[in-house]
């Protein structure tokens, strides 16, 4: 593949931890145009280094170059999802800090010529990082909708939540409502959304840090019924009761950064940092009962349940870890290096057992020279799994029954070494193509060798 040099990405300081941790996770953060920076408002400070050094080729160990989207060129972009022929990428604050850029909406049609058909948008002063897109049928809508998480960028009045938009004809998508967060607060910081078999439409909001802060753990998760998303209505608050700044390690916290549904709406698993992985029984989702609460401390130094799948037919529960410990902790030994997956035996909820887990070569290591931690696993074929690595870009893995793990491919974009921020992964089954989002390039598009799906 011939690198325009447009697609070439410059190399910008580093940041390191502050001590005051009001920018912490999913919390209301300054955005960075740096590949090597903090991705997720984890951190805050004054720029310690600057990786330099001249461009490095792209890494494809059993994947195959498909194509590649610069998007809009805002150059500070969020999640991934795939939806038929389409790709959704969210948006971050930007240089700026104003936010405003919406969620980029990509034709795939043809994935080697991949082009921006529209924008789901949003209001200036907010982000929308993360964006679901399902299939509903109910009485009120048939459609294609997509379900967007709104966080505000600073300290605006603005109003958080939820926004519903019918995809059903992405090139135009029509918003049907915004799902309102009180003003002031920092909104909704990742996301999912299902139609369940009695067709009761679900959306599931994990509330920003900082909102956990500040209410002392009593903004935690929110239970939509969406339905009809032209009037989306909560119909469940759910706090685990943790105490957000009583955890552990580089960043001693506890609130629910991730939700998402599994076991087709029953289950709502909460990555709630520090404090574990809740599995929820919501079959009643106006009640939520807690399954079980699982806690990867030990053998894990320091938590950060970051977000979670399930694999082989819901056997295995898969615990992803964001590890920032090398740059936030340098030199605390017993902090280790950038962390790594868990792999949980699930199949009775109520006692999981660890399995394995897996990592990378640099996820082990201690360097600096990029954020080498491990951000959201998507899984196919049950054990095939594709992680987004930040600055290790996608990594292909799996595992056996034994537990024994097993990289099998590598993707990371062009650039300087450490730079990559792949930040998204979503496998688009139906054309068996990898889906990455990076911060500061956009859209990638590849192909694992010798596997259909």
């Amino acid at each position: 593949m011939r690198i325009s040099k447009r697609m070439k990405v410059r190399a910008a300081p580093f940041f390191v931890a502050s001590l005051a941790l009001m920018l912490a996770a999913g919390g209301i953060a300054a955005s960075a145009r740096s590949p090597v920076r903090d991705p997720e408002g984890l951190m805050a400070g004054e720029p310690l280094s600057s990786v330099e050094g001249s461009d490095l080729p792209m890494t494809l160990e059993h994947f195959d170059f498909v194509g590649h989207s610069e998007l809009d060129g805002f150059a500070d972009y969020g999640d991934v999802w795939g939806h038929g022929n389409y790709a959704y990428v969210g948006s971050r604050c930007g240089e700026d800090g104003r936010g405003g850029d919406g969620v980029q909406v990509v034709s795939l049609r043809d994935a080697e010529h991949a082009s921006l058909v529209s924008t789901l948008s949003n209001r200036p002063d907010t982000r929308v990082e993360d964006v679901v897109v399902i299939h509903v049928d109910a009485p009120t809508f048939s459609g294609e909708l997509a379900v967007v998480g709104v966080q505000a960028c600073n300290e605006t009045e603005v109003a958080p939540g939820l926004r519903f938009f019918d995809v059903s004809d992405p090139r135009h998508p029509i918003m049907l409502s915004h799902w309102n967060l009180h003003r002031g607060t920092a909104g909704c910081h990742e996301i999912d959304a299902v139609q369940r078999d009695d067709g009761l439409v679900l959306a599931g909001c994990a509330r920003s840090s900082i909102d956990h802060d500040v209410s002392y753990g009593k903004r935690s998760v929110n239970i939509i019924d969406a339905t009809d998303p032209d009037h989306p209505t909560s119909i469940a608050k759910w706090t685990l009761g943790a105490d957000p700044i009583r955890g552990t390690g580089w960043l001693p916290k506890q609130f629910a950064h991730s939700v998402r549904f599994q076991n087709d709406g029953m289950s709502l698993y909460v990555s709630n940092w520090d404090a574990g992985t809740v599995n929820l029984d919501i079959s009643k989702p106006t009640s939520p009962k807690i399954v079980r609460v699982i806690d990867i401390i030990p053998p894990d130094e320091d938590g950060d349940n970051h977000s979670m799948t399930l694999a082989n037919h819901g056997r295995w529960l898969v615990i992803n870890t964001e590890d920032f410990s090398p740059v936030a902790s340098p030199g605390v030994a017993e902090f280790g290096g950038w962390g790594e997956v868990y792999v949980y035996d699930n199949r009775d909820e109520t006692h999981p057992r660890l399995l394995g887990t897996f990592s990378t070569d640099n996820s082990r290591s201690t360097r600096t020279d990029g954020i080498y931690s491990d951000h959201n696993t998507e899984v196919v074929y049950n054990d095939q799994f594709f992680s987004s690595w930040y600055a290790d870009g996608i990594v292909w893995w799996t595992m056996n029954k034994r537990g024994v793990t097993q990289q099998l491919g590598h993707f990371v974009p062009p650039g300087p070494e450490g730079s990559p921020f792949i930040w998204g992964v979503y496998p688009l089954r139906h054309k068996s193509l990898i889906l990455a989002s990076d911060t500061l390039t956009g859209l990638w598009i590849v192909r694992p060798e010798d596997l259909d799906f």
